[in-house]
């Protein structure tokens, strides 16, 4: 065996490197090849694995010489004043869902103005005239109804308001000396009425079962379990129901609800916080919530042990005016459509306490 020789040239150690750095790699592609090869019908499915296909959208334009989008069939065939009187007649819960069809919709619902101020108008015709509805929109929105109807709250009357009231009821002893408590539940529906007419009813059977009733007006006017009356609206949300309902010694009682209108999202109005609920006979004055009861209604720690009922008072059912210390849960509104699949329905066996949010 001939002697090693030494590698004495800087050129000699160079071409030594590179062949020991081929003759690595060429191993280890050999390894993975006898390894890590997959079989050929899987290539593809494994190379789908690790792309995404919906980047290739992202930050495209539509160049400036493409086709010009095609219109729907109904938009082609109908004429601006039928699709105008179709809008109108949907609801304006139901015109800004055609926004999400298609881009020849989304322009119509984004650009009608004439549809958002009729909305607008009906929207807010319990509380104010037509003349001071378009002025609050040129102050308060520059002139767009659109926006006003999506920032100002309003009070709906597409549905029905609801609250899910729940306390603890102590029960009998058993035989092994355990203490049983009870969880109840009852339901308070509120409804609406554009011309300033309320409608209130307090029930245990649930939303989907109540809502039939609540919805047919002649049904209304014949149950006994349902009171009317009126409200009031002071400034943006606050919400004054007053209903007239008869106690036990046949006298009449009026009841009096104070609220607050919020929404969760832009253009809900789809809560109510109770502030207050008193029961008066007679012509006594009703007992009108402090600033101070206002502004405890943003505090979340508070709501929650009034939907408990755990208050300071307690209420005694005998004195002429009554301030009540349960039924105080947030009220929910639902739209007619969604009575029989919402979330509300649940029993005690699903859901204990109902977070409004």
């Amino acid at each position: 065996m001939p002697p090693l020789v030494a590698l004495t040239s800087r050129r000699d150690r160079r071409r030594a490197f590179t062949s020991r750095r081929e003759a690595s790699a060429g191993a280890r592609a050999m390894a993975s090849d006898v390894i890590l090869r997959r079989p050929l019908a899987t290539d593809a499915a494994y190379a789908n694995m690790f792309t995404r296909p919906w980047l290739a959208l992202l930050d495209r334009r539509r160049p400036r010489d493409a086709p010009e989008i095609e219109r729907p069939i109904i938009m082609s065939t109908l004429d601006e004043n039928s699709l105008m009187e179709i809008a109108t007649r949907l609801g304006p819960r139901w015109f800004a869902r055609l926004a999400v069809t298609c881009v020849s919709f989304r322009d119509f619902v984004h650009t009608r103005e004439d549809a958002w101020r009729t909305f607008c108008i009906d929207a807010y015709s319990h509380r104010e005239t037509p003349k001071e509805t378009h002025e609050a929109c040129r102050r308060l929105y520059a002139g767009c109804w659109r926006t006003m109807f999506h920032k100002r709250l309003r009070l709906r009357t597409d549905g029905l308001y609801v609250s899910r009231n729940t306390y603890i009821k102590p029960g009998a002893k058993t035989m092994e000396n355990a203490k049983c408590v009870h969880l109840v539940v009852y339901y308070r529906f509120f409804r609406f009425d554009a011309s300033g007419g309320f409608v209130c009813k307090t029930s245990p059977h649930k939303l989907k079962t109540e809502a039939k009733l609540l919805r047919d007006r002649a049904a209304c006017a014949r149950s006994s379990d349902v009171y009317h009356g009126g409200y009031t609206i002071e400034g943006e949300d606050r919400v004054h129901c007053q209903v007239i309902r008869p106690r036990n010694n046949g006298e009449l009682s009026t009841t009096h609800f104070w609220t607050r209108l919020r929404g969760t999202k832009p253009g809900a109005s789809n809560r109510m916080d109770v502030v207050k609920i008193a029961m008066v006979d007679d012509e006594n004055v009703p007992p009108s919530p402090t600033e101070d009861e206002w502004d405890a209604i943003d505090d979340e720690e508070h709501l929650y042990r009034r939907g408990l009922g755990i208050t300071d008072h307690k209420f005694d059912g005998t004195a002429a005016v009554r301030i009540a210390n349960r039924g105080m849960s947030t009220l929910v509104f639902v739209p007619w459509d969604e009575v029989d699949a919402h979330e509300i329905n649940k029993g005690t066996d699903e859901m204990d306490f109902y977070v409004t949010g």
